[in-house]
């Protein structure tokens, strides 16, 4: 994984539809951008890191949700900068090879979250990525992945979208290599699809029904079924969104 393959890479990240990440409007309204996931820890003093951090959005996320003992990594120089500049000091972004920080960190951090990172380098790569990751993890720590999710109709598009794109992922593999990192207790990030009566609204009675989400579900369930294909996946969104623990040292023996 070498910052010569992401040149001018902030032109491709804003052709893909990305937003800047506004944290002056987050300041005044940061319910509109807070996380919320089920891998969020409860306690709000706990180190985490944003590995491949891009323009800071998820940064922005996790301290709208009043999270602040949080920093960013980022390989590329261009992406480090705009993330730096839109986040004006509230948060510590670095740009490096985050590989270097994560060696440096052993035992230090709660939650590592990778977003978008796996599928730009080789398998191999990956899993050293993720070993190092275990390692810098405190026990009974958790690492967050996402990856662009192979298993989807449209998998194809996702997977060439982008030419720094090497790697697919589907449940199956993923978990297969978070196993070999030396992590355990994988849960993936369910689907949201379902009525929502928080969101309804009389005047828009569409509105909060998730029809193109029940739909995506109900199409990807129905084609799984009539190809006879097991073991079946869970997940049909474009993305596949996975949080393990590491693993106690006793179990890992040799590794």
């Amino acid at each position: 994984m070498s910052a010569n393959g992401f040149k001018d890479y902030a032109l491709q990240y804003e052709r893909m539809h990305n937003q800047k990440p506004d944290w002056d409007l987050a300041e005044k309204e940061p319910e509109q951008f807070a996380c919320d996931k089920p891998w969020l820890p409860h306690r709000r003093d706990v180190r985490i890191l944003d590995f491949g951090c891009g323009w800071g959005n998820q940064l922005l996320s996790l301290w709208s949700a009043g999270y602040r003992n949080i920093e960013g990594v980022e390989l590329a120089r261009e992406q480090a900068e705009i993330a730096a500049r839109c986040a004006r000091n509230r948060v510590k972004i670095v740009c490096q090879d985050g590989r270097e920080l994560l060696a440096r960190e052993k035992g230090s951090y709660d939650l590592i979250i990778i977003n978008d990172v796996l599928e730009h380098i080789p398998r191999d790569e990956a899993l050293s990525l993720l070993s190092s990751a275990r390692d810098a993890v405190v026990p009974g720590g958790t690492v967050v992945i996402r990856v662009p999710n192979m298993a989807n109709i449209l998998a194809a598009y996702s997977r060439y979208l982008d030419v720094t794109h090497l790697t697919g992922y589907t449940e199956f593999s993923v978990m297969q290599l978070l196993d070999q990192a030396g992590f355990h207790d994988h849960r993936f990030v369910p689907d949201r699809w379902g009525w929502s009566p928080l969101s309804w609204r009389p005047w828009i009675p569409w509105r909060g029904l998730a029809f193109r989400a029940c739909t995506n579900h109900l199409v990807h369930r129905f084609f799984y079924w009539l190809r006879g294909l097991t073991p079946k996946p869970t997940v049909f969104h474009a993305n596949l969104e996975v949080y393990s623990r590491k693993r106690s040292q006793q179990v890992l023996g040799a590794t």
